[in-house]
């Protein structure tokens, strides 16, 4: 069985060490000392490597350290089953519509503080069916991850892996402890074949002339992004951010950076 483990953080570094098989890891990111005290897998020795690049040489997995986007995600093809530890919203659109139209069983877990959930989808219904694209959620840098329930999920997610390779199909959604039963929405674009990440019609950051900001806009719910970072105002200043009602600008050296600075703070 060829299994492909998008996101190598705290979640992965729970999930990783319990799965089996042809194994491909995925990552964008780079290990920084923050991140030593909850990813366990990774040491001092480790820092400012690839996060894929460290743990695909310490397991003999393949890996790759990229950031996914709808232009290089058809390397997915090769899974029998792909597993969800990243952090954003919008690499989850992005892989549910591609796992969706190619038919192949994937695992969402998330980790928010000390609330964790799990799902797989095997074709019943899909990640869109459930979750809508409003951004100003918590993510796991504002509100931190729970190392022992990262380790709860694992086990969850190693006896869901068991489930779907034995031809089951999905249990439904697990949160904190209790599966929530979950149907298909009858009005879900992605179920009637309207793939709007994967075709890349979902707006990038763009970079201002001459500066070092980048523009990100969307469905953001600035009043529960303003209560989260105690901000004021129409519009208001969070260490790199100016947030405003329907943008956000963000200083970075990087699209890269950029994204990954957004996708901490703001969510995506």
């Amino acid at each position: 069985m060829k299994i492909t483990i998008i996101g190598c953080g705290t979640t992965g570094n729970a999930i990783i060490p319990l799965l089996n098989g042809k194994i491909t890891l995925i990552d964008r990111d780079i290990v920084e000392e923050k991140n030593l005290s909850r990813q366990k897998l990774f040491t001092k020795k480790d820092i400012g490597k690839p996060k894929a690049e460290v743990l695909g040489k310490r397991f003999k997995y393949a890996y790759k350290d990229i950031d996914l986007d709808y232009e290089n995600i058809s390397f997915l093809k090769k899974a029998d089953l792909v597993i969800d530890c990243t952090d954003n919203l919008e690499t989850r659109f992005l892989m549910n519509e591609f796992c969706t139209k190619n038919k192949i069983p994937w695992i969402y877990t998330g980790i928010v503080a000390s609330r964790a959930r799990m799902m797989s989808f095997t074709g019943n219904f899909c990640f869109r069916c459930i979750f809508s694209e409003v951004k100003g959620l918590e993510t796991c840098t504002t509100a931190g991850v729970d190392l022992s329930q990262a380790q709860l999920l694992a086990k969850i997610v190693q006896k869901e892996v068991e489930r779907i390779f034995s031809g089951k199909k999905s249990s439904g959604l697990w949160a904190n402890g209790e599966w929530i039963k979950v149907q298909r929405n009858p009005s879900c674009p992605v179920c009637k074949g309207n793939y709007f990440y994967l075709q890349g019609k979902k707006e990038r950051p763009i970079k201002f002339c001459g500066s070092s900001r980048y523009q990100f806009k969307g469905d953001f719910d600035f009043n529960l992004i303003k209560k989260r970072l105690h901000g004021k105002g129409n519009s208001f200043v969070y260490k790199d951010f100016y947030i405003f009602k329907e943008r956000v600008l963000v200083k970075a050296n990087s699209e890269k950076e950029a994204k990954k600075k957004f996708t901490e703070i703001i969510g995506a």
